[in-house]
Parts: C-alpha cells; structure tokens; sequence
C-alpha cells in the first residue's frame, strides 16, 4: 500500500474528507492515477499513522487511525556529512533503521558544511519520503549544524551515553538501560587526535566495527545496526 504525508491527520477524525497537499496530490493522482475506492496509508511523521479511501475530486476519506508511542530507547547520530550523494543514502538508511534524532557536526576534516536552509529543506524532504518507504512513523529530529565542541556538548545534555567509532579493543560498548544513546560518526579524513581525545575525555565508549578504514556512510549505518541490536538485546 503506497503511503502519503497528511500533516493534519492527528486532528483528523475517521469518516472525515481531506484532500493532501499538492505534491503529495500530484504523486497520487497524476502518477500512480489512483481511482475511487482505492485504500492508502497516510502519516504525520509524529507516530500517527492512517488508512484513507480514495473520493471523488481528489478528496480523501480517513478510515482509521492509530498512535505509535515513541520508543523507549534512541538512537541520536551525530555525524559528519558526507557529499550529497552519499548524504541522501545515509539520511534514508538512518531513518529505516529508527533514527530518532540527526545532528550534522563540524569537524576540522569536514569537507561539506550543509546550511541550515538545505537542512530544513531537502533533508526534510528526503527524511519523510523514507518514513512513506519504510513505514516508520516518526521523522528524525534535525539539528541545526553545529561545531564538534558545541554537538559533544549537547549529546552530554541530551544522552545517557556516547559511542564512537574506533579500532580500540573492546568491540561492544555496554549500554545498560540508556534511554539516549549518542553515536559519533567523523568525516572521511576521521576526528582529529583532538576531538577523539575530547570523546573519551567526555566519556565516551569505543565501538570498533571491523578492521578497515569505513567510509562515513558505512560506518554510521553498520554502527548503527549494531546498536539497535545491542539496545534491543539490552532492553
């Protein structure tokens, strides 16, 4: 069943008659040519989710709703982005693997600085398309772009426990009954000694995935396998 974003459907009651934005429109209509009678999936991206049946004059029927609740433990990237291309790659893999929150950090190897337009825009895009594709009902949080010392901050504001990358023995961190867990990915050059001193001095723990050199989408996405794994086995 294709899915479509509705902004509006928490406010929406069953047997009510909508109509979806017009890209979303376009998609449904002129593209897949849907015709009267026929069921989709709708969401807002904040844990409600919905069938709706096809109308008439492009108008949608809501059939039935539900609320996910959020999950009790989250994953929080904080990452260097990549180029675009392998950016757009990662964005759509972190949300498949229930991403709750994606903060882009500047490093000093950093080779791309997105602004905080192409954030709120294109990222977003590209977040919720993946939340359709995927079913996962909640879109990412997304920081604003900030510099390595300012986002190790926050994730000591806002996590239980941070883990980063690296060929240092010990290959699963342990992370108890985190609720928050924060998971550093460098830029393709890597962190510096510098900010990798920093993490372990703010008391980060290693996570060594391998025994090669990753590139940064590799890393987040393999990294972030194995922490879903470890905090369900955990949980």
């Amino acid at each position: 069943m294709h899915a479509f974003r509705f902004d509006d459907l928490a406010s929406t009651e069953p047997g009510s008659f909508f109509r979806l934005d017009s890209r979303e429109e376009a998609h449904l209509f002129r593209i897949l040519r849907a015709r009267p009678g026929e069921t989709v999936a709708v969401l807002d991206g904040h844990g409600t989710l919905g069938t709706a049946v096809v109308e008439q004059d492009h108008q949608l029927r809501l059939e039935s709703k539900h609320t996910v609740q959020l999950p009790a433990r989250r994953l929080h990237l904080y990452f260097a982005p990549p180029k675009k291309q392998k950016l757009d790659a990662l964005l759509k893999q972190a949300v498949e693997l229930g991403v709750y929150a994606l903060v882009p950090v500047l490093c000093e190897r950093s080779v791309v600085q997105p602004g905080e337009n192409s954030v709120a825009g294109r990222w977003m895009d590209l977040l919720f398309e993946a939340c359709k594709q995927s079913g996962n009902p909640f879109l990412p949080e997304v920081a604003n772009p900030m510099p390595f010392k300012a986002a190790l901050a926050h994730a000591r504001e806002n996590c239980n426990i941070l883990i980063t990358g690296s060929n240092r023995t010990g290959v699963f961190p342990e992370l108890g009954t985190a609720s928050d867990v924060a998971f550093f990915v460098g830029p393709e050059g890597g962190f510096t000694d510098a900010e990798t001193d920093a993490m372990f001095a703010a008391g980060a723990a290693p996570l060594r995935i391998g025994d090669w050199t990753l590139r940064v989408e590799t890393a987040a996405i393999a990294g972030l396998g194995v922490l879903n794994v470890l905090m369900n086995r955990e949980a």
